[in-house]
């Protein structure tokens, strides 16, 4: 992906992205993060879902799982793997390192970028300056008036302190501190150890059954990493986000303004109004969105997302398994992010059926299936249909 600098004289130049180097101090500390997660995911979660599987009761309930007539509640079943898996040393210590690494990210990554924010205040206000002066690379619209859900505000996502909007430099966390030195190891949530979150993302993309797409939208686009996939794939596409936080949004627009590619992004609460004209896009791309959302607001997002998408539109989903895609250990391993990495949406949205409620929407041809090991990414597509019951009627 080629990297756009402006000079001076307003000109673009194309060269490599730059490099920024973390203190020897800072990069050492999540350098020993990166490899306390892997441990954990690659050797000791293995010999604790061997010992569940060798547990009687482990096994008993797994048998139940994989059941088409279960004795027990998905919840219940769950409930009754988490009190086997607890009674395991090695799972308690698997679980320990987890979460240590889910709050160190933040606490030895922040003062290893502060050691930096002089560095990089500069090249954000550089990008910035670039793309009010690039109307090319798209444009960006907020909305200081927008009514946060109630659901949203207080929660502190993947345990960073304030939110995703509680600290200016996240942007550059994990771009160039947590990203490259512990999240690109994999192992963590619904990511399996060693996968290429960043290929996950194109290999996802890649799900759209056409060949090319005239425009795309993604709600909850974040800081538009999804969206510079999208483009990679479909480089003739014209591409709109929306997301609720600001931050991540500004981030966005300066990272399609540093690669060069333009991007429509607006803050909004697309369950409610995208604020998006009536079938006005042809595809749609929601990444790692719906376990963040209550399952009532998925229900009304996807009445809105169904509303913007023209007759025969894509809709592509990745986003954690459900819990019945996956063997009893592992449900167990992803009902624990619920209340332990600040996702409070997670086993909620997993013990229901983002098929179900697409359905319910309106769309067809909704299928799901996973593209990774561990069943993720867990991909579910449907189709707007090409023409809909009212317009029939009419």
């Amino acid at each position: 992906m080629t990297f756009l600098t402006r000079l001076d004289d307003g000109s673009l130049k194309e060269g490599a992205a730059p490099t920024f180097a973390l203190s020897q101090r800072g990069r050492a500390g999540l350098e020993i993060l990166g490899a306390i997660q892997t441990f954990s995911s690659g050797t000791l979660r293995p010999m604790a879902a061997a010992n569940f599987e060798e547990n009687p009761q482990g096994r008993m309930l797994g048998e139940d799982h994989a059941s088409a007539t279960p004795a027990f509640s998905e919840r219940e079943r769950i409930a009754k793997a988490r009190t086997v898996c607890e009674g395991d040393a090695i799972y308690r210590l698997e679980r320990f390192f987890q979460r240590y690494v889910a709050e160190e990210n933040f606490n030895r990554g922040i003062p290893a970028i502060e050691e930096r924010r002089a560095e990089f205040l500069a090249y954000d206000a550089a990008m910035a300056q670039g793309s009010d002066a690039a109307p090319e690379a798209g444009s960006l619209t907020l909305a200081e008036d927008l009514a946060i859900p109630a659901w949203f505000a207080p929660i502190e996502w993947h345990l960073e302190p304030g939110g995703w909007d509680g600290y200016d430099l996240y942007g550059a966390l994990f771009a160039f501190g947590v990203g490259p030195y512990v999240f690109s190891k994999g192992g963590y949530a619904a990511v399996g150890i060693g996968d290429d979150i960043v290929g996950q993302r194109l290999k996802t993309i890649r799900q759209f059954p056409k060949d090319s797409y005239a425009r795309i939208y993604e709600p909850g686009c974040g800081g538009v990493s999804t969206l510079k996939a999208v483009h990679s794939v479909f480089p003739e596409a014209e591409l709109h986000g929306a997301d609720l936080s600001p931050l991540l949004l500004k981030n966005g627009a300066r990272m399609a303004a540093r690669f060069g590619f333009p991007v429509h992004l607006k803050q909004a609460d697309c369950a409610t109004d995208t604020g998006e004209a009536d079938a006005s896009f042809d595809g749609v791309i929601t990444y790692a969105l719906h376990h963040e959302l209550p399952p009532k607001a998925n229900r009304a997002l996807f009445a809105e997302l169904f509303r913007i998408m023209k007759p025969g539109a894509d809709i592509v989903i990745s986003d954690p398994p459900p819990f019945r895609a996956v063997s009893m250990f592992h449900a167990v391993i992803l009902d624990w992010d619920t209340l332990h990495r600040e996702e409070p949406f997670f086993s909620p949205v997993l013990h229901e059926s983002l098929d179900a409620m697409l359905e319910e929407a309106g769309f067809e041809a909704v299928e799901s299936y996973a593209i990774g090991q561990d069943q993720y990414p867990w991909i579910t597509r449907a189709r707007k249909p090409e023409s809909t019951a009212v317009e029939a009627q009419a």
